[in-house]
């Protein structure tokens, strides 16, 4: 038998009163019951519907704005779409906290770069394949000109990402792509790694634009294996957690 000075059960641990009200806030919007586009109710009134105080709201729905899921237009809160770097930026911090390390990331990019080069082959549209052969055309005089080509790299993939027309690809990419742009200029230290990234580029675009699917999946799998064996030339070792950076 248990004696009041050895209890059987502990005491129970209730969330703040904030937490409760950003989560049934947050729940109210992800089943639809508030849709982007509408005017969010005014702190007296949920203070009122929740029986608190309206800093208790208050502080609730500061949490909704951090996560994107409600912006203020002028004193007016309205329901709104996370973009796509606010997710990016959440996916990734968790990443950075959870010591993933570059060749974890590589495995996944592995994945999603042929995947969204195939699927690009088949969606993308004549306004997508002008901005992306002008990516290569300003990627070839950059290279030229010793000019730095991470920023060119990076929208590149970009582009073709958005041309595959997949949401969940263009978020589950951009979370992990954007832990490998400090790692980028490292790959590309050596001249002949811009001239490998030129052609690479080239080729994809040339199987997507010509919509052949399998060719551009497979001409983008050379390419991010490309990029790591440049990782590893430069000396770093791809088992040791990602950095992170602003």
């Amino acid at each position: 038998m248990s004696s009041p000075d050895s209890p059987i059960f502990s005491r129970l641990q209730r969330p703040p009163a904030y937490k409760i009200v950003a989560d049934a806030l947050q729940k109210a919007v992800l089943e639809k019951t508030l849709k982007p586009g509408d005017a969010f109710p005014i702190e007296g009134d949920l203070a009122a519907q929740f029986g608190v105080n309206r800093s208790t709201v208050r502080e609730g729905i500061r949490h909704l704005e951090q996560s994107g899921l409600v912006v203020r237009q002028g004193k007016k809160l309205v329901v709104s779409l996370p973009s796509y770097d606010q997710v990016g930026d959440q996916v990734s911090r968790a990443l950075i906290v959870h010591d993933v390390t570059f060749q974890e990331l590589w495995e996944v990019k592995m994945a999603l770069e042929p995947l969204a080069a195939e699927l690009a082959a088949a969606a993308i549209t004549d306004d997508q394949i002008n901005r992306m052969e002008a990516n290569i055309e300003a990627t070839r005089r950059a290279l030229k000109n010793g000019d730095d080509l991470v920023a060119l790299d990076i929208e590149f993939h970009a582009l073709i990402a958005e041309a595959s027309g997949n949401r969940a690809l263009v978020m589950a990419r951009g979370a992990i792509a954007r832990l490998f742009y400090p790692t980028y200029k490292v790959g590309m230290a050596a001249k002949a790694a811009g001239r490998r990234l030129v052609d690479a580029h080239a080729n994809i675009f040339e199987a997507i634009k010509a919509r052949e699917a399998q060719t551009a999946a497979e001409w983008m799998r050379k390419h991010i294996i490309d990029f790591k064996r440049g990782y590893e030339i430069a000396g770093h070792n791809v088992s040791e957690p990602v950095a992170y950076e602003e």
